[in-house]
């Protein structure tokens, strides 16, 4: 009930906001959006979403970010979509993104591909709630193959690491943390070929993310995608990369929701935790 009263309140307010105030981004600006699952039978709707979002925003090549943070691409504002966990139903996305001269970054997690039952690991250590209106084909619960994503970065899009197992927290051990960082990184560079200098913190960045974590990102990466939601124009700070949460099966108005700055402020608190560490 409390869900639903929550969903129906960013719809009225996204909805007005696009509405009474469109949106107005500056052209150096950069919207990063966290997706996770794209059912195949979400197609149509993956494509309503996809074109919606390109109607406001150029496509960034995620090859494109050093020029982006080096300040060289001032003709947007910008849209970069990146897909968490490396789900098999993110052919789709890829396919949908091809066709319509986009590509995309895939944040992979390596014990989930190499796991010997991958639905039960992504049950037990990714999502453990899943909503069966959405998610219910094989695929929904399987991950991308090492060929698959070859095929990806060979189409233009980028691999990048999500942790070795998605288990990283802020109580995590140093061991635990070189585990879920760094040899995520070489694990993805072995057998992927990727040059993996992006790194996306899991569940809600300040749950994941310690001191050390946050150091040895620095150290192994050049980007750190965060859960936070911000305006990337403002702050350039590429071991802070904000990001937008959307899903192919949220209603227009909950999109227009997450893409405007109505939900903005309530995260500065969390934003300064992180950069205090």
């Amino acid at each position: 009930m409390k869900q639903r009263i929550v969903r129906l309140f960013k719809s009225i307010i996204g909805s007005a906001e696009y509405t009474l105030r469109p949106w107005k981004y500056d052209s150096d600006e950069l919207i990063v959006l966290c997706m996770h699952s794209t059912p195949f039978d979400r197609r149509e709707q993956a494509e309503r979403l996809f074109d919606f979002i390109l109607s406001h925003f150029r496509a960034l090549d995620p090859k494109q970010l050093a020029d982006y943070y080096n300040g060289k691409l001032t003709n947007g504002p910008y849209v970069l979509f990146t897909f968490d966990d490396g789900l098999k139903n993110n052919a789709l996305a890829a396919e949908l993104l091809e066709q319509r001269g986009a590509r995309a970054v895939f944040f992979v997690v390596p014990d989930f591909v190499d796991a010997p039952d991958t639905a039960v690991y992504y049950r037990t250590n990714i999502r453990q709630v899943i909503d069966s209106t959405v998610d219910h084909a094989p695929e929904d619960f399987s991950p991308l193959s090492v060929n698959q994503l070859k095929s990806l970065q060979e189409k233009g899009h980028s691999v990048e690491s999500h942790t070795m197992s998605h288990l990283l927290r802020s109580t995590s051990s140093n061991s635990d943390v070189l585990r879920e960082v760094s040899e995520s990184k070489s694990w993805l560079q072995r057998n992927v070929g990727s040059e993996a200098a992006m790194f996306c913190s899991p569940i809600q960045t300040n749950f994941s993310i310690n001191a050390f974590a946050k150091r040895r990102i620095e150290e192994d990466y050049r980007y750190h995608f965060t859960t936070f939601p911000g305006l990337n124009g403002v702050m350039k700070n590429p071991g802070l990369i904000f990001r937008r949460n959307i899903e192919v099966h949220w209603s227009p108005s909950q999109i227009k929701y997450a893409l405007g700055k109505a939900d903005l402020s309530r995260w500065k608190d969390e934003i300064a935790r992180f950069q205090q560490l």
